[in-house]
C-alpha cells in the first residue's frame, strides 16, 4: 500500500500559488515514487500569489493541496501571530476531515518557516501514528535574536525557545536544509542519530528555458549583442541579501575605465527604491538595469542569456549554520559560473569548484572577481558552469531529496503513537 505523506509548510507555494515550490516538487517526487502526498498551508500568507483566491482543497497540477482557514494580516504584528497560531490550532481540527479525504498519514512533515505548526503536526502524527518529521528552514528563535534583535527576554522568544527544544526531544525525525546546524541542535536536546540533512533542491523541468519578451531579457540580449558581459541578479531585495555590494562593484569597474561588465538585477523588496536611487545617483544606469520580479517560469530564460549568476547575503552569525539558498541552484542548474558573496559555515561554489567565493561587502574583491571571471575564455566559464550544473543535480535534484523523505519513515527508532 502507497505511503501517505502530509507536507505541512504555512507558507506554500506552487505553480499558481506562490513562488516557493519546495512542496509541489516534493509532492510530484513522492508522486512518482508511489507515494500520496498532501500539502497542508494557510489560506493566507504573504507569499501568495494571490491571497484568499484559493478555494479550501484545490489541485496543483495534480498535487492536492488543502487551505486551512486562517485570517489575513498586513504587517509582522499581532496580526500576523494571531495567524500563525490559529494554523497550528486548524490542523488539529481539520485532521480527521483530511483523513478522510486524503487517507490517514503515514508520515507527517511539519516544515518550519515559523516553527509554531509543529504543535499541530505532532499531535496528530500521534494521533494517527504517524512518524512525526520537524523540518527546520532556519533557526529559532535565533533568527529572532540574531537578525530582528528581539531581547531573548521577550516572552515570545522565550516561549519559541522552549518550543524548538521541544520539537528537538520528540521529533521521530529533524530535517534541516542547514549543513552545519547538527552540533547546536544536539545542545538543545536532539539525539544526533535522528538528524538528517535534506536541503533545497532544484527541478530540471522548471529551468528549461523558453524564449521570453520579459523586458530585462531583451536588455540582456542586447548587451550581449553589444559584446558585453552581463552578471544577474535575480532574487529578493531586502536588506539581508545586500544587493547594493553588487552596484558598488560595478562603480569600481566603471572607475577602472571597464566597458564591458554590466548587471541586470530582478527582483522585489524593501531595498528596491534605495538601490535604484544608488544607481542614478553613482551615474551607473547605462550598465546596471533594474526590473520588478518576475514569474518563476520566467527565470530560466534569464539566466540562459545572462554570463554570471551572483548571490550575495550581509554576514550575519546565524549562517555559521550553513546556507541553502533557492537561487543559487537556479543559477548552477542554468550553468552559469557564481559569484558569491556570502560568509557563512558552507560554500557549495568551492565544493563544486563553479566559480569564486569573496566576502561580503567587499566591493573591490567583488569587483576584482567579476572582472577576473569576466576575463576567462568562453569555454572555461562554460566548464566552470557545467561543474555547477552536475553538483546540484547530485545533490540537491528533488528525487534524490523525496527519497531521502521516504528513508525517515523505515528509520529506526520511536514513532508517534496512536
Amino acid at each position: 500500500m502507497s505511503q501517505v505523506i502530509w507536507y505541512v509548510h504555512p507558507y506554500a507555494g506552487g505553480p499558481g500559488i506562490g513562488r516557493y515550490c519546495r512542496p509541489f516538487e516534493l509532492g510530484k517526487a513522492w508522486q512518482r515514487a508511489g507515494a500520496r502526498p498532501l500539502v497542508i498551508t494557510a489560506s493566507f500568507h504573504h507569499l501568495l500569489d494571490e491571497p484568499g483566491a484559493h478555494p479550501a482543497h484545490v489541485d496543483v497540477e495534480g498535487v492536492p493541496y488543502a487551505f486551512l482557514s486562517v485570517p489575513s494580516y498586513r504587517t509582522n504584528r499581532l496580526g500576523r501571530v494571531v495567524n500563525m497560531a490559529l494554523f497550528a490550532a486548524q490542523i488539529w481540527r481539520q485532521a480527521t476531515r483530511l483523513a478522510l479525504r486524503y487517507g490517514q498519514p503515514d508520515l507527517v512533515i511539519g516544515s518550519s518557516p515559523h516553527p509554531y505548526a509543529f504543535l499541530g503536526t505532532h499531535a496528530i502524527a500521534r494521533r494517527f501514528g504517524a512518524r512525526s518529521v520537524f523540518e527546520v528552514r532556519d533557526l529559532w528563535p535565533l533568527s529572532l535574536t540574531e537578525l530582528a534583535g528581539v531581547s531573548p527576554a521577550h516572552p515570545m522568544v522565550r516561549f519559541t525557545a522552549w518550543l524548538e527544544r521541544y520539537a528537538y526531544r520528540h521529533a521521530d525525525t529533524v530535517v534541516s536544509l542547514l549543513p552545519c546546524s547538527r552540533a547546536y541542535m544536539t545542545e538543545h536536546g536532539l539525539d544526533p542519530a535522528r538528524w538528517r540533512y535534506i536541503p533545497n533542491g532544484v527541478e530540471n523541468l522548471v529551468l528549461t528555458a523558453h524564449e521570453s519578451t520579459q523586458p530585462c531579457v531583451r536588455t540582456v540580449r542586447r548587451w550581449r549583442d553589444e559584446g558585453r558581459t552581463t552578471v544577474v541578479y535575480a532574487g529578493a531585495m531586502g536588506p539581508p541579501n545586500y544587493v547594493h555590494s553588487l552596484v558598488d562593484a560595478i562603480d569600481v569597474l566603471r572607475q577602472r575605465g571597464d566597458r564591458r561588465l554590466s548587471a541586470v538585477i530582478v527582483g522585489r523588496g524593501d531595498e528596491s527604491a534605495t538601490i535604484a536611487r544608488q544607481v542614478d545617483e553613482l551615474g551607473l544606469g547605462d550598465r546596471v538595469a533594474l526590473f520588478e520580479q518576475i514569474p518563476k517560469r520566467e527565470i530560466p530564460a534569464l539566466l540562459a542569456e545572462s554570463d554570471i549568476g551572483y548571490i550575495s547575503l550581509r554576514p550575519e552569525p546565524l549562517f555559521r549554520f550553513g546556507v541553502s539558498p533557492n537561487k543559487l541552484f537556479d543559477y548552477m542548474m542554468a550553468g552559469l559560473p557564481v559569484l558569491f558573496a556570502i560568509q557563512a559555515g558552507n560554500d557549495p561554489v568551492s565544493d563544486a569548484q563553479c566559480g569564486y567565493s569573496v566576502s561580503p561587502g567587499d566591493k573591490v574583491a567583488i569587483a576584482d572577481a567579476l572582472e577576473k571571471l569576466a576575463s576567462l575564455p568562453a569555454r572555461a566559464r562554460q566548464e566552470m558552469g557545467e561543474r555547477g550544473r552536475t553538483y546540484v543535480r547530485e545533490h540537491h535534484g528533488y528525487e534524490r531529496l523525496a527519497a531521502d523523505y521516504l528513508q525517515t519513515i523505515a528509520m529506526p527508532g520511536r514513532v508517534a503513537s496512536r
